[in-house]
């Protein structure tokens, strides 16, 4: 089966296997999950309003349960709602290690939605390529 992110459960299976939590029983609930993918798509409200315009002004979804219920977001768009999620979800997590991964996700998700790529974060080394300065 494609993924193809337009359900509220192709965003949670995505951010299962990007959280490395695929194997029931499960270490984020499916009702923390569904409440990251809500907030992500305010945070996106936030940074691109234009992505949520309908003919009745600006709605941003939400949702209470997995289910194929419908994520109206352009397909170029969906990848920074599910590293939105995986950020949401890791900085409630009670491990205080997860706060790098958690920072990565979401400035992946603001560098995806702005077209602004977030500078290194502090104490983080450069990846190959990368100026040294």
């Amino acid at each position: 089966m494609p993924l193809n992110l337009d359900s509220v459960e192709g965003y949670i299976d995505d951010a299962r296997t990007l959280l490395l939590d695929r194997i029931p029983p499960y270490r984020y609930s499916d009702t923390s999950l569904i409440v990251a993918l809500n907030l992500s798509l305010l945070e996106g409200r936030r940074m691109r309003a234009d992505l949520f315009l309908t003919r009745r002004g600006i709605h941003v979804p939400s949702y209470a349960a997995i289910s194929s219920d419908e994520v109206p977001i352009e397909p170029q768009f969906r990848l920074a709602f599910v590293y939105g999620l995986c950020g949401h979800a890791l900085l409630r997590d009670q491990d205080d290690v997860q706060d790098q991964r958690a920072n990565l996700f979401k400035s992946t998700m603001e560098a995806i939605l702005t077209g602004v790529k977030s500078p290194p974060m502090a104490g983080a080394t450069p990846g190959p390529g990368s100026p040294t300065k």
